[in-house]
């Protein structure tokens, strides 16, 4: 019973083997047994990844934080063992001498893996355990500076403060405290206050007063004065600009009470999760309390001081009761505050519709699923966060009929991806297919191309000749630019991967890895590939393809003189299908023989592949690229149907493979198999 199946696309990612015969899924023609160093698009193609270009040497690992300014401006920030690298997508930042600038840093190797961040303007605030919170600031291109938060009081309180009484009777104790104020409307803490006997409120006559005077405070704008009796708590009175204020039987506002500042991480109780939620600084798990939250005072990201009584706007302590003691891992906000803890994730939010404060603050749990250290990452409106055992990525998103979060198991559909290795680091390119990129530990890149609003979760698997050990992605105009940290025969590499080929002439597409691009006059050697030696590289010249060489001193030879050369590691990109089945009414294929005898591919703007039933070379096809193009021209890219022969016998289950070996660009579309099935 001869017929066709058509496969019209791939977002349905890699599946796990254990999902072979479930034909009844909708998923399973959407998706495929291997995908290799292909990417899945949102509508639907599977597209060659490109290469990964050079961008220096590192002096040791590294972890990579992106710092976004605007999306015009954004830089990778490459943490080591005790420094700091800045990059951008052309390289590491020089400073004036022409030297990669680099800086001190406060962090370890191990906590700058383990770092927490969140950025304000020109400012990244860090935290991480044993470091105290950190402010890392762009002053300059090439000037960045780390600067440890300080949580006392911004300056000091005046001195020789006095009072002294004119006229009524000494009847009441009133105690005055003055506090100082700079010009960015800091204020400094509560000091011990002056005492003084002066007329009862209800019977100060107007010939009494009391006068306070202080010393000034260097960089004091105006000074705050709060007043109390009979040892209670002081409200605010006055504030002025002089070095004395005289009362005449001002009344209190015990509704504004002055700063109290205590250090709120004593004794290097440091956090380890930092973010910004509701114009407020927020930290939380420290060592000692790791289901604590510390928030800073609205729109005062330094200020974690203590007032009473507490109003809409001041700092907010809290602590969440659970059944269990699980630390908060990360915090994301969205339309409330959402918190990833080790065994569950909780919800801090107003209580009803008033604003958020530290009076109708509260905590609720919304899933029991737990969290990694691994910082979460939101798409749009949804969270995306690995699970505990590092073997799970699972979504987090807001449902208005259970006014709850929920989410589920995006890796569930390839499970066998995560169930080879935890995620040890993860970014995502937001621009142009919303893909998710993800360090598993032994090396391989892992890419989940995701967007919720048309259900698609696609998983799929990227190598090199070496191992990914950390990944950043920042914009990068049309496109985001993705950085990674590559371990090649012991050394280490800051590289970028290549813009992506759209179409035309491919003579500058990059599909090779720790890929150097030559662009000049025409040469036949090339030289400066010490980072490759004794390797076996490919060479893609003016749009051809050379033979591959090995690098002898830095260099290769080509066989022909071209004028632009890309030299760097080859990659083979592998697609092959679930096994073809045909769904009928009267029943599936599925333990049938059956025997596929051609492949019809659409592909897009493609060279370089070949089909098969399997990835034995001797079995696969070559595909025909050549058509109009001049004898000594290098064929063009092709877009279009190309029918592959596939003699083959008849078996159980039977797959169509595609290949790319070549530095060439590929994009497939869609398939359709000629399929013939043993009743």
């Amino acid at each position: 019973m001869p017929g066709s199946v058509l496969q019209g696309d791939f977002t349905a990612g890699e599946l796990a083997p254990s999902l072979a015969a479930r034909v009844d899924l909708a998923k399973y023609t959407k998706g495929c047994r291997t995908l290799t160093n292909f990417l899945v698009q949102a509508h639907g193609g599977a597209v060659k990844r490109p290469g990964f270009v050079l961008l220096d040497a590192l002096p040791g690992d590294a972890a990579l934080v992106p710092f976004v300014f605007s999306q015009e401006q954004a830089y990778c920030l490459v943490f080591g063992e005790k420094w700091l690298r800045v990059a951008t997508p052309d390289g590491f930042i020089l400073n004036g001498d022409g030297e990669i600038y680099q800086i001190p840093s406060p962090y370890t190797l191990a906590q700058a893996k383990q770092l927490s961040y969140v950025q304000s303007a020109d400012v990244l605030f860090l935290a991480v355990h044993g470091v105290v919170p950190t402010k890392l600031k762009r002053l300059g291109h090439a000037s960045w500076q780390f600067e440890a938060m300080v949580f006392t009081s911004p300056l000091p309180s005046p001195s020789s403060q006095a009072a002294s009484r004119s006229g009524g009777d000494a009847v009441t104790p009133y105690t005055y405290y003055v506090t100082a104020v700079n010009a960015d409307g800091k204020e400094s803490g509560l000091p011990a206050g002056v005492n003084v006997d002066g007329p009862a409120s209800n019977n100060w006559v107007a010939t009494a007063s009391i006068t306070v005077t202080w010393a000034a405070v260097q960089g004091a704008v105006e000074y705050r004065i709060y007043k109390a009796s009979y040892g209670g708590r002081p409200g605010y009175v006055a504030e002025t600009s002089n070095l004395s204020w005289t009362d005449r039987n001002v009344s209190p506002s015990t509704t504004e009470g002055a700063p109290v500042y205590d250090d709120p991480f004593p004794n290097g109780d440091y956090p380890g999760a930092v973010c910004l939620y509701e114009q407020r600084l927020v930290f939380s798990s420290s060592p000692n309390r790791p289901q604590t939250i510390w928030m800073s005072k609205s729109g005062d990201y330094g200020n974690f001081a203590t007032y009473k009584p507490a109003a809409a706007d001041t700092p907010i302590e809290l602590t969440i009761a659970s059944q269990e003691v699980s630390p908060v891992n990360w915090l994301m906000p969205l339309r409330s505050l959402i918190l990833g803890m080790g065994g569950m994730e909780w919800e801090i939010g107003p209580r009803g519709d008033s604003a958020f404060s530290a009076s109708n603050a509260k905590a609720t749990p919304q899933s029991y699923w737990g969290s990694s250290l691994r910082r979460a990452i939101i798409i749009g409106n949804v969270i995306l966060h690995v699970s505990a055992s590092g073997r799970q990525v699972r979504s987090l998103q807001y449902e208005f009929a259970a006014d709850s979060y929920n989410g589920s198991d995006l890796s569930i559909m390839a499970a066998h991806l995560l169930e080879a290795g935890r995620i040890v680091d993860w970014t995502y390119a937001k621009v142009p297919d919303s893909i998710v990129w993800a360090v598993r530990e032994d090396g391989v890149l892992l890419g989940l191309t995701f967007q919720a609003e048309h259900q698609i979760a696609a998983w799929h698997k990227h190598t090199t000749q070496g191992r990914f050990k950390a990944v950043c992605a920042i914009p990068n105009g049309f496109e985001d630019a993705l950085f990674a940290v590559v371990e090649r025969n012991g050394a280490l590499y800051l590289e970028r991967a290549a813009a992506r080929y759209l179409s035309g002439d491919p003579t500058g597409a990059v599909f090779m890895d720790a890929a150097l691009t030559y662009s000049g006059e025409p040469v036949t050697r090339l030289s400066g590939l010490d980072h490759l030696e004794g390797m076996e590289v490919g060479i893609f010249a003016d749009g051809a393809v050379q033979p591959p060489r090995t690098v002898e001193n830095g260099a290769v030879t080509l066989d022909n003189a071209a004028s632009v050369v890309t030299v760097g590691l080859l990659y083979t990109a592998d697609l092959e299908t679930m096994p073809v089945e045909v769904v009928a009414q009267t029943g599936t294929s599925v333990a049938q023989k059956k025997q596929i005898n051609a492949v019809n591919v659409l592909f897009r703007d493609s060279l370089g592949v070949k089909v098969g039933l399997s990835f034995d070379e001797a079995k696969m096809q070559a595909v025909k690229w050549r058509t109009t193009e001049p004898y000594g021209h290098p064929p063009a890219p092709y877009s279009g149907l190309k029918s592959v022969t596939v003699p083959s016998l008849a078996d159980n289950i039977v797959t169509v493979c595609i290949r790319s070996d070549m530095p060439t660009p590929v994009t497939v579309l869609a398939l359709v198999s000629r399929i013939a099935v043993n009743q």
